[in-house]
């Protein structure tokens, strides 16, 4: 079984700036990612909770984005899986059944 997610991952993101907003630079931010994931983990709160709304997952990245992707070297699994965050707010259906099984990893 496959899972297929709407991931937040650490990337370039262009931005404007100048008094007539007519030049560009790109700037450290997240943008969203559509790609398949291995591992799904609950993100433990400072308070011993679960996070309502996010896990962190182990997502497959193609060769050709590696390079415009500007994660810290720490989250890079292996060299073609990143860790970062999904959000249940944009994965509902696929992610529903394990925010509610109380379980704290999965692997697909």
């Amino acid at each position: 079984m496959t899972m297929v997610l709407t991931t937040d991952v650490p990337t370039l993101v262009p931005a404007t700036y100048g008094r007539y907003r007519n030049r560009i630079t790109y700037v450290s931010g997240t943008a969203e990612h559509v790609a398949r994931v291995r591992v799904v983990r609950r993100i433990r709160l400072a308070d011993g909770t679960f996070d309502p709304d996010r896990a962190e997952v182990e997502v497959f990245v193609p060769e050709d984005r590696r390079a415009v992707i500007e994660a810290p070297r720490g989250s890079w699994v292996t060299p073609e899986y990143l860790r970062c965050i999904a959000r249940l707010s944009k994965n509902r259906k696929s992610l529903r059944d394990f925010f509610d099984s109380g379980s704290f990893e999965i692997e697909v």
